[in-house]
């Protein structure tokens, strides 16, 4: 993946989640089960965009050009703060790109340098697409031929953003989001035709030494 950063900028909680940067937190169950945060399974709000993520729109349209610019289906909001917007795009040749953009002029972009990376597979799975610290600790990942009905932390319902479709629609993109870098795997309920399975995925790919101080959900990656 090559990345082309235009205003030097760290992607973390700096940039757009200074609002959740306090430490680890994990999501909090209510008394009857459900996370008192969000609803598992039900995307965010985005039919009207906030101003904030409006001007981050904004700047990223001028940001992404060139070959990194997007394609059709445009711009994607895979997580959005009042601070600005993490965004995900395919281009017009079929490159996956993510970047992030806030109203006040911090942007960057990253893209694949070969179209349809990675590409659709022949069975049901699970495709980590991003994971980055944006408006929080943020992970995007795609389906494939199956349908995403819930993810949880650790038995925790964990809100699913249903951010759209990639790969000729080939692909569903969601997004799952934490307040601050978690460790482990989340469980994923997807449907198969009439069949109902679980999967795992991974929230981060690197050891941490002082994983302790991180909160975590499932069983460690490494």
């Amino acid at each position: 993946m090559t990345r082309r950063t235009l205003v030097a900028a760290v992607m973390g909680c700096v940039v757009l989640a200074a609002a959740s940067c306090a430490g680890p937190e994990r999501p909090t169950a209510t008394a009857d089960g459900k996370d008192a945060a969000s609803t598992s399974a039900s995307p965010a709000p985005s039919a009207t965009a906030t101003p904030a993520v409006a001007a981050a729109r904004e700047r990223m349209t001028a940001a992404a050009t060139g070959r990194d610019a997007p394609g059709p289906e445009g711009l994607l909001v895979a997580a959005e703060s009042t601070g600005g917007a993490l965004f995900v795009w395919e281009s017009s040749d079929g490159r996956f790109c993510h970047g992030t953009a806030t109203g006040v002029g911090v942007t960057s972009v990253a893209c694949f340098t070969r179209p349809h990376t990675p590409p659709v597979g022949k069975e049901p799975r699970l495709v980590p697409l991003v994971r980055m610290m944006a408006t929080g600790w943020n992970v995007v990942f795609g389906a494939e031929h199956e349908t995403v009905e819930s993810v949880t932390c650790d038995g925790v319902p964990v809100r699913v953003k249903d951010v759209g479709v990639m790969a000729d629609g080939r692909r569903s993109v969601h997004a799952v989001e934490f307040p601050d870098l978690t460790l482990g795997t989340v469980s994923v309920r997807v449907r198969r035709g009439s069949r109902v399975v679980t999967e795992t995925l991974a929230l981060e790919t690197f050891a941490k030494k002082d994983a302790a101080r991180f909160a975590s959900c499932g069983e460690p990656t490494s």
